[in-house]
């Protein structure tokens, strides 16, 4: 299996690819504004570096997390490495929700209630989901292919 700077370069290396593809075959159906491309981009770096299938493992991913790695413990403890949690379906969508109930659950300890866009995220939200869902995608990709 490539490394984490593989896995990196690989991601980055696609992802301005397919931007400067977009770019120049500048096609109206997709809505390229700043904030969306900015959405998508985050996304797609937490996805690269942060919420990676490889955090069931004690990989580079999981250190970058530094004291806060002991949140992504259970989440080792329930998923076998290169199992379902390199699944390109539903492998980071897992991830995602793992991390925000945890992240719901601290704001609802310090605060007793949920914040008022918890329920119906914006638009914004749903382009970064899918910037870490296509990070994920070509990690599992990348893992397929060596």
């Amino acid at each position: 299996m490539p490394g984490y700077n593989t896995h990196r370069f690989f991601n980055y290396v696609v992802f301005i690819a397919v931007a400067i593809l977009l770019y120049l075959w500048n096609l109206p159906a997709i809505d390229i504004n700043l904030k969306n491309i900015l959405a998508l981009t985050v996304g797609f770096y937490i996805g690269t570096d942060f919420i990676t299938p490889d955090l069931d493992i004690e990989s580079t991913a999981i250190k970058r997390w530094g004291k806060l790695k002991i949140l992504w413990l259970p989440y080792k403890w329930l998923f076998k490495h290169g199992q379902s949690s390199h699944n390109i379906v539903y492998g980071a969508i897992v991830r995602v929700l793992y991390i925000s109930l945890i992240l719901l659950g601290v704001y609802y300890l310090l605060f007793k209630s949920l914040p008022s866009g918890a329920i119906t995220p914006s638009m914004y939200v749903l382009i970064f989901l899918i910037g870490i869902t296509i990070a994920n995608a070509l990690h599992v990709l990348l893992d397929m292919l060596f």
